[in-house]
């Protein structure tokens, strides 16, 4: 019992010390890999990048809750604690499971240049990033750009300025440029070919978008100051003020002419400038039917504007050309024919007035046969066969009603007479020629107008059908005895001329 009492001794004498610095090993161990863990979650909480990457790949808008820098410390703090095991099993001579563990970190250990190279390049990517963020930052703010475009992108409470969705656009970009470089630091040959492929297809279509985003910048700024010089040269003229005096400015609403005028011409000059920027891309598949597209408004649109102008010319001439037979014929009194047609007691006034009704008419038919050859310069051939149709079925509608008004006329002038008579039967024959006159002339009218023209034929012969037959009955069968004494005065007034002879 001694004896074994005295090799435990031995052994605990020759281990002890190895035991002691293994756990010594372990605690500074414990302690080193603590503060590492501290330290790396106070780094990322400070520079927030972490927080930038989850936002990004969650998306804009999205709340992310993931403790990213909790993960990372532990991750550190493990990663520390493994090699502080393989430290203690070593310094205690357990070499039954250092041999596996350094067989599986032997590996990591020879990636670890790898990894500190793209985590150095990744950190020189930041920094780079992040200056050139608060330096386009800083002078898109001094240029104020966000107040010279006006607006922001996308919505919700706080909506994204264009400045700063630029300098992030910068941000990203710089990540992209060290891509290739992190991928070789860390020996990623399977994603680096496709990433430098993309790359490179990138910057060959570089030139092209810068090209286009140019042609487009220059484009809008040329369009905006010729715009601003036409709309300012037309508030000089006085535009707006014609257009006011000529009755256009209610039709335009809220705009004015010189603004309108100035938008057109905005647009004339953007379109082929649109034309130009997306010629420079050189993406055929989109961007050909895009500038066909615009190549034909392009080209229709000296017919939109010849169009405009016909109809703004025949605006014009209707607006002087109504007025002047509006107070021509309010000067030869034709307001007071509702009152010479017995239709009202007093002249109408105002916008009622038959002077202003014409008027409006005319306005109206000039308007109509300017948008006809406005329908045929666009070459909408069914617009104008349609226009011609309405004008032709108003026409119809217009001598209905002058020849039904003449009807009116006519009978107020032939009752009139009549009633002045000396006749005892005057009222009563007054109001049966009145009657009759208005019935012949609502027939007629009616006919004009070309609405159901068989049926108005048919009510007016079966009227004066009716007509006939009641006095046929009513001399025939009512009349007998007179009927037959006058006819015996007739024929007898007839043998007496035939003798005479």
């Amino acid at each position: 019992m001694s004896e074994i009492i005295e090799q435990l001794k031995m052994q605990l004498a020759a281990f002890g010390p190895n035991l002691l610095a293994g756990i010594a090993i372990l605690v500074i161990g414990w302690l080193i890999a603590l503060l590492a863990s501290y330290l790396t979650r106070k780094c990322l909480e400070k520079t927030t990048l972490d927080n930038r990457i989850a936002q990004w790949m969650a998306g804009p808008g999205v709340q992310t809750q993931i403790p990213i820098e909790r993960w990372a410390g532990k991750a550190i703090f493990y990663f520390f604690m493994l090699f502080v095991l393989i430290a203690f099993f070593t310094t205690v001579k357990l070499h039954v499971i250092t041999e596996p563990l350094n067989a599986l970190l032997q590996p990591l250990l020879d990636y670890l240049p790898h990894l500190v190279g793209g985590g150095v390049l990744l950190l020189v990517a930041w920094i780079v990033a992040t200056i050139l963020k608060k330096l386009l930052a800083g002078t898109l703010r001094l240029a104020k750009l966000d107040e010279k475009v006006g607006g922001a992108i996308g919505s919700g409470e706080k909506p994204l300025l264009l400045s700063q969705a630029l300098a992030e656009t910068v941000y990203w970009l710089v990540f992209l440029f060290f891509l290739p470089s992190i991928l070789q630091a860390l020996r990623m040959q399977a994603l680096l070919e496709p990433v430098t492929t993309l790359l490179n297809k990138v910057f060959a279509f570089l030139p092209n978008l810068i090209s286009a985003v140019a042609i487009g910048l220059v484009g809008w700024f040329i369009a905006r100051v010729v715009q601003r010089i036409v709309q300012s040269l037309l508030v000089a003229a006085g535009a707006d003020s014609l257009s006011e005096k000529w009755g256009v400015a209610a039709s335009l609403g809220k705009q004015k002419l010189s603004g309108v005028l100035g938008l057109v011409v905005y647009f004339i000059i953007l379109v082929p400038v649109l034309i130009s920027a997306l010629s420079a891309l050189q993406l055929e598949a989109i961007t050909q039917p895009a500038s066909d597209m615009l190549g034909k408004i392009l080209g229709a649109l000296p017919n939109i504007v010849g169009a405009s102008l016909i109809l703004l010319i025949a605006m014009l001439v209707g607006k002087v050309v109504s007025g002047i037979i509006t107070n021509l014929l309010a000067g030869v009194g034709f307001n007071n024919v509702l009152v010479k047609l017995g239709l009202t007691a007093t002249p109408a006034q105002g916008r009622q007035a038959p002077s202003a009704i014409v008027g409006l008419l005319v306005f109206s038919a000039i308007l109509l046969f300017a948008s006809i050859a406005a329908a045929e310069l666009l070459e909408f051939p069914a617009v104008g066969a349609l226009i011609k149709d309405f004008i032709g079925f108003a026409g119809h509608i217009l001598m209905g009603v002058l020849i039904f008004g003449l009807g009116l006329l006519l009978a107020q002038f032939v009752s009139k007479s009549i009633l002045t008579s000396t006749s005892r039967k005057a009222a009563f024959l007054a109001a049966a020629i009145r009657v009759v006159i208005l019935v012949l002339a609502g027939a007629v009218a009616l006919r004009q107008t070309g609405l159901a023209n068989d049926i108005v034929n048919l009510a007016f012969g079966l009227s004066l059908g009716a007509v006939a037959v009641a006095v046929a009955l009513a001399f025939g069968l009512g009349g007998r005895e007179t009927a037959a004494r006058t006819l015996t005065e007739w024929s007898q007034r007839a043998k007496d001329e035939f003798t005479e002879k």
